[in-house]
């Protein structure tokens, strides 16, 4: 994926990029000052939600670049388009992670599709997106696709019980407004589809917590 921002991005326009956006990335060192190697694992403040170092900032950069509209009410999106059915709309681990609700699409011919991606491995909001982007590039298909983070939260899924529940936000990427209202939809479909494990018995979400 290209990002939009110049790689050359200042630390103040970066800022200002990301605040308006609601996304909290602000550095504890000045960007200059941080390593930038693509090997560095990206650090987040558990409290703030925010980039502590070059990596994390590459990422909620590249995470958010390409977003135009950070709300998921009253969008229908995810109709599966035939070019885009090869993306699995869900993927969720067990018990309870963060997730993040993407966006996909092609800016050719305005296809697009959300996923929802949870992963027990990563420990943040941003990681969860890259471990995402990281699988569908492995697919030539993703080519001509792009992608970027509607919002986050988290997903307590009782894999025994069949049971979802969707609520909190990311301190990273801020409130979306239907984030996890739009998640739950996306995740009681997929359950319910004939390739799907059977309807789930419980599925709900709330805006509360964290």
């Amino acid at each position: 994926m290209r990002s939009s921002i110049p790689a050359r991005f200042s630390l103040f326009s970066l800022q200002t990029h990301l605040r308006l956006r609601g996304i909290k990335a602000r550095a504890k060192v000045p960007l200059d000052k941080m390593r930038d190697s693509e090997e560095d694992a990206p650090l987040f403040s558990d409290s703030t939600g925010e980039a502590l170092n070059a990596s994390a900032w590459n990422l909620v950069r590249e995470a958010t670049a390409s977003a135009t509209n950070l709300n998921a009410e009253n969008d229908d999106t995810n109709d599966d388009p035939a070019s885009m059915r090869w993306i699995e709309p869900v993927k969720m681990t067990p018990g309870k992670h963060k997730y993040v609700l993407m966006k996909v699409y092609n800016e050719e011919n305005g296809e697009k599709k959300f996923l929802v991606r949870s992963y027990a491995r990563c420990s943040y909001h941003a990681e969860n997106f890259r471990e995402a982007v990281g699988e569908l590039r492995k697919d030539e298909r993703m080519t001509t696709l792009k992608a970027h983070v509607i919002g986050g939260g988290r997903i307590e899924y009782d894999k025994e019980k069949k049971s979802v529940f969707v609520y909190g936000y990311s301190m990273t990427f801020g409130r979306t407004p239907g984030c996890n209202k739009k998640t739950m939809e996306i995740i009681r479909k997929r359950f319910a589809e004939d390739e799907g494990d059977g309807p789930l018995a419980e599925c709900e979400w709330s805006d509360e917590g964290y």
